[in-house]
């Protein structure tokens, strides 16, 4: 069985692999726990994988004060540009 690439359904297939071994009605062998080591490992990098995105997205909003530099599309034809409006609310 493998793992894709979604951290939690690694670890949900390791655990329906280790359900039949909870009372008892099977035994692992070194082969079996070979395996599950190397899961482990892969649902291990997985994780360290999306905390590192998570650490840079948190890195790069906290440098960019949480402010969106890019343009923002709003309709088919139209994009608003970032700024400030106007003071006394009148256009520019």
């Amino acid at each position: 069985m493998s793992c894709s690439e979604l951290t939690s359904s690694c670890l949900i297939a390791i655990r329906e692999e280790l359900k039949p071994h909870v009372h008892g009605g099977k035994f692992f062998t070194s082969e079996d726990v070979g395996n599950l080591v190397r899961r482990l490992n892969t649902a291990i990098a997985l994780a360290e994988e999306v905390e590192e995105e998570k650490r840079d997205l948190e890195r790069r909003e906290r440098l960019t004060g949480g402010r969106q530099r890019c343009l923002a599309v709003v309709g088919p034809n139209v994009v608003v540009f970032p700024g400030h409006a106007p003071s006394g609310g009148g256009r520019a």
